[in-house]
């Protein structure tokens, strides 16, 4: 055993092989040789051991075990900590404060299975590097319990256990860390006595707890679920501004097998009674979110959605779209619905749009990414920001952000073994959002933590030939064939994610490091395109080991359109593919599996078959960007329209919808916040053709050949406009209603019409002579 601090040292003298119940553990004791560990053992759940103590006193034994277990000493339960197989941490860290005599004591521990991903997830997300990183965490975690002991002489203490927890949050400016504190009863007590007339009279003395890290005091949050179990709940403070936790990697390779909060230091942690004071060594983790806009929990107003609705956009509409509008409204009452407002202790920064109705606790990067995608266009109604920030505020040093948290104590929540990196789409957001408020003030706080993200991407997950690697859990496609090594989706992202940091960093005045971005982007096309490119089927697909590609056709072959990166030639062979009625071009377009591979599902089952909202957008966004807005057009609309089919009859919007009928996929979860990336984003965007620029004070507009089409009250830097085109002949009338002055770009059967509108109610024919006129 090693010495902790300042107390005599506890000896453990015997360790028994892992018995199927206590007394047969008991009965198999052995001394320990120098040097041996307690290893767990297999086909039992028991072991017993025996530890010796100095002195009479405090005994403090501090535990580190990679499985759930129980302890007991002479008989009496003295800790008892399960391990969340979400986690991970995959251990617990835990101590024992006791008051003790000195000699000997019996020891038994009861252990359970150590924790493990979903079996189904090897079956249905295989990885590349899954292999090596089992590997690793049985290196890094060998099967052992670890107890380390002292006493302090003389000193008396109230008996407890300790769960250490990396749960952090910060308040006014010092970071505290969460403990869980349980009584031991029945510790030694007093002999029984005279003084009670009943036993509930019965009093447990009284534990305090103090922190050696300024200011000292311990805050208590125990919730009426947890003191009903016997628990109480504690913050610690570990840091404060003076005394800020260092950094504990950089930008590189990583050294973890996985995104374990790992330990930045130690910091002692005094429980004292009325006879005396113990000091247990208390591991301080590493802090989240160091480069985050937001560190600290500030809660905002919210606003419910019939108080918001008057100030959110509206699409203008012709008769025959109306029906539109229904579904526009139907997103954004959802989306108001899903707004969440965590604990403060949680270490989230304030409230944000959560995932969907049936996703309770846990947040998702590139659901939220979309999300804000929409979101953008109620930036004035509403907190646009809010739930980025949650992204943000969980980044760990070095630039990972994991794909999904628990929203309970903002820790990475475990589903597949590895780092698992959701698409990095979130610069895409901000640019998005950029182009609406032209806040620079915005991206300047977030350029850092994107840049980080990337940056972290690119050590990690960049394979020799340029091209990146993912999963199918990380790359958010779940059970979908498009196993390999090379991935378009991600490749594309990842050429479009340096695009976006380019265009940010010029928007700050960076040059230099936007060529650098540029160039990247550029680097990153030329290996999507001369590696994940399929010439014999004309399509992007995941590359294979020994060469070729994976013969599935997934729909993240359109991904690389929205990244801007794709040939002209292969643009029409992409087009070709999605409007192939035995491929893409379904009822309900694009299913996330082609229909002609032999791993469709009619019904959907998730990813082979469903129709997804956020790689609908994707390749709606790309074929738009590629030049083929007729194909984007084309699909969006038979997207919405089966959308609005679906939500006629259910009242709900869905995370995924089927691919041959108007209905949700299979399976798939009402209320999912980025099918609204569609109905507002794409509504806006794609069918009446608006692209917001106003940081230049440029509206550019592409209207359908409709009359009666627009937008009102369209969010517009710190005003608003409204445009609608009132007839469409052959000189259409633009009608405009603005709170400032801009420029207005109109796109109108191959001519471009500059208008420069002024506040007010205006009108203007748009002819030879509007092609640089005042409104």
């Amino acid at each position: 055993m090693k010495r902790l601090k300042h107390g005599l040292t506890i000896a453990i003298s015997s360790w028994s092989p892992a018995a199927s119940a206590p007394e047969e553990a008991r009965s198999a004791e052995r001394r320990l040789r120098p040097g041996e560990r307690l290893a767990f053992g297999e086909g039992g759940r028991y072991h017993a051991g025996r530890i010796d103590v100095p002195a009479a006193g405090t005994m403090v034994l501090l535990c580190r075990s990679p499985r759930p277990l129980r302890i007991w000493l002479e008989r009496m339960l003295v800790l008892d900590e399960d391990i969340f197989w979400r986690s991970y941490q995959r251990e617990l860290r835990a101590a024992i404060v006791l008051p003790c005599r000195k000699g000997s004591y019996d020891m038994l521990v009861e252990f359970g299975p150590r924790p493990r991903h979903p079996e189904g997830i090897d079956r249905d997300c295989p990885s590349r590097n899954r292999e090596r990183v089992m590997r690793e965490i049985a290196r890094r975690r060998p099967d052992v319990l670890e107890l380390d002991g002292e006493v302090v002489p003389g000193a008396e203490v109230p008996a407890v256990s300790i769960r250490f927890l990396p749960a952090q949050f910060v308040r006014n400016g010092t970071t505290y860390q969460h403990v869980m504190v349980r009584r031991v009863s029945g510790a030694f007590r007093e002999p029984p006595g005279l003084s009670c007339w009943s036993p509930v009279e019965r009093t447990e003395e009284a534990f305090r707890l103090f922190g050696s890290v300024p200011p000292g005091a311990v805050i208590e949050g125990t919730s009426r679920e947890e003191r009903e179990h016997g628990w109480f709940r504690f913050y610690v403070p570990v840091a404060d501004p003076a005394f800020c936790l260092p950094p504990v990697r950089d930008f590189g390779p990583e050294k973890r097998a996985e995104p374990e909060v790992e330990i930045a230091g130690f910091c002692g942690l005094t429980v004292e009674g009325e006879r005396g004071s113990a000091t247990v060594k208390m591991p301080v983790f590493e802090s989240l979110g160091r480069c985050a806009p937001r560190h600290e929990y500030q809660e905002m107003r919210w606003p419910q959605f019939e108080e918001a609705w008057p100030r959110l956009p509206q699409p203008v509409l012709p008769e025959e779209w109306k029906w539109m509008s229904e579904l526009y409204r139907a997103a954004w009452e959802m989306l108001f619905g899903l707004a969440r407002h965590p604990a403060p202790e949680s270490g989230l920064p304030g409230p944000y749009i959560s995932t969907g109705s049936g996703f309770k606790f846990h947040q998702f990067v590139w659901d939220t990414s979309f999300t804000a995608m929409a979101t953008a266009y109620g930036h004035q109604a509403m907190p646009a920001y809010a739930s980025l920030d949650v992204l943000y505020s969980r980044q760990f040093d070095g630039g990972y952000i994991h794909r999904e948290h628990d929203v309970r104590d903002g820790l990475p929540a475990l589903y597949e073994p590895d780092f698992s990196p959701n698409p990095p789409i979130m610069s895409v957001a901000e640019w998005a959002i950029y182009r609406l408020a032209a806040d620079i003030r915005r991206l300047r706080a977030v350029y850092p933590v994107l840049k980080g993200n990337h940056i972290w991407l690119r050590f990690n997950r960049r394979l020799p030939d340029g091209t990146y690697w993912t999963t199918g859990l990380a790359n958010g496609l779940d059970n979908s064939p498009s196993l390999g090594e090379g991935y378009p989706c991600l490749t594309a992202q990842m050429a479009h994610d340096a695009e976006m940091l380019g265009l940010i960093a010029g928007e700050l005045g960076m040059e230099k490091e936007k060529r650098e971005w540029m160039a990247e982007r550029d680097e990153i096309a030329e290996a999507l395109n001369r590696r994940l490119w399929d010439p014999r089927v004309q399509i992007y697909s995941t590359s294979l080991r020994g060469g070729g590609h994976n013969p599935n056709k997934v729909v993240t072959a359109f991904w690389p359109l929205w990244a801007g990166i794709v040939p002209q030639e292969r643009v029409a062979a992409l087009a070709r593919h999605a409007k192939d009625p035995s491929s893409f071009w379904r009822h309900h377009p694009l299913p996330s599996l082609a229909a002609d591979s032999p791993h469709f599902r009619p019904a959907g089952d998730y990813w082979l078959g469903s129709t997804w909202a956020p790689t609908n957008f994707a390749a709606i966004k790309g074929f738009q960007r590629s030049g083929r807005a007729d194909v984007a057009l084309d699909i969006i609309l038979r997207h919405l329209r089966c959308m609005y089919e679906v939500w006629k009859d259910t009242g709900k919007i869905w995370e995924n919808y089927c691919s041959e009928e108007s209905k949700r996929g299979s399976w798939s979860m009402p209320d999912y916040c980025w099918s609204a990336a569609g109905p507002i984003a794409g509504l806006f965007e794609v069918v009446l053709g608006f692209e917001a620029d106003a940081a230049r004070n440029t509206l550019r507009w592409r209207p359908p050949c409709r009359e009666g089409c627009g937008a009102a009250n369209l969010p517009f830097g710190d005003g608003r406009v409204s445009v609608i085109l009132r007839a469409a002949g052959h000189e259409p009338v633009i009608e405009t209603d603005s709170n400032r002055s801009l420029d207005l770009e109109v796109e109108w059967r191959g001519a471009m019409h500059r208008l420069a509108v002024r506040p007010g109610r205006r009108s203007c024919r748009l002819n030879a002579s509007s092609q640089s006129a005042a409104v």
